[in-house]
């Protein structure tokens, strides 16, 4: 997938309003597939992207899966140091990690889906493929 192509992460409702969601995606190293865990943050109708690791020393953000935000919802928190990182651009200011920020994916709504853009996927989301498929060979219908 070139790196300029949206890749649908998530509707946008599977993310709550105040909220966090960590995906795990696949991404090409090489010859290889390697995992490629990001995660959405929702401020309201505006969503951020980031890529599911600390600068401090690579650990996951949600060292408890799922976990991405303090309790107050104002603040992403590494898990495993307590670092604290803004919510709308990554940039940590407080913690282990000061002055460094986390990865950043650009998003972009398209209708009702959270999409990435902006890095190379190892499979296709399969939207701009043509399927060849015929008619299933047992079809369900109304009597």
């Amino acid at each position: 997938m070139p790196a300029n192509e949206i890749f649908a992460v998530c509707h946008v409702n599977d993310v709550a309003k105040r909220g966090a969601a960590g995906f795990v995606l696949a991404r090409r190293d090489g010859d290889k597939t390697v995992a490629f865990p990001i995660f959405v943050v929702r401020q309201g109708k505006t969503y951020h992207a980031y890529l599911n690791r600390c600068p401090h020393q690579g650990a996951r953000i949600d060292f408890q899966p799922g976990h991405f935000l303090d309790q107050g919802h104002r603040a992403i928190i590494c898990g495993k140091h307590g670092a604290l990182f803004d919510l709308a651009t990554g940039a940590c200011h407080d913690g282990p990690c000061a002055g460094a920020a986390l990865e950043k994916i650009e998003v972009v709504i398209d209708g009702e889906d959270v999409c990435i853009t902006g890095v190379e996927l190892a499979e296709e989301d399969g939207l701009d493929r043509v399927e060849h498929d015929e008619a299933p060979q047992i079809m369900i219908t109304s009597d």
